[in-house]
């Protein structure tokens, strides 16, 4: 068996559940830094660590009747004010160990595609407070 993590054994768990026909994901962790500028000096002082953040993207195929508002995914209307966070992770279904923890996130942004002759897609977008990877696990 190969070391080598491929697409092809991950998948994707929202809530502990297998989150269907994902078909992709893309996340980013930041550390925020804040330069110190001093008179006298032309280059920076140095760089503060003053914040992280962190964000991923699912690419989904849609499913008619498995949408991302009624599995509780993304806010409707009359919930943005009230929905909770939820828990997300890529997975090796293989080893089942997690390759990457996504914690207390929200949804930010959801796009879909239809085309004539094509599959429907959808991009969720959310952020998480933090993400951990296998060593954090």
């Amino acid at each position: 068996m190969a070391r080598t993590f491929a697409g092809s054994r991950a998948r994707f768990v929202v809530q502990g559940r297998k989150f269907a026909y994902a078909g992709g994901v893309s996340g980013e962790e930041t550390v925020d830094l804040e330069p110190v500028d001093v008179m006298d000096m032309v280059e920076v002082l140095e760089y503060v660590p003053v914040g992280y953040r962190s964000n991923f993207t699912v690419n989904l195929f849609r499913v008619i009747g498995s949408s991302l508002k009624n599995q509780g995914i993304y806010p409707t209307q009359n919930n943005i004010l009230t929905s909770g966070e939820v828990n997300a992770s890529v997975e090796d279904k293989i080893t089942d160990r997690v390759a990457y923890l996504f914690q207390r996130c929200r949804a930010n942004t959801k796009n879909f595609d239809f085309s004539a002759r094509s599959l429907v897609t959808e991009t969720l977008s959310m952020f998480a407070i933090r993400v951990l990877d296998e060593s954090q696990v």
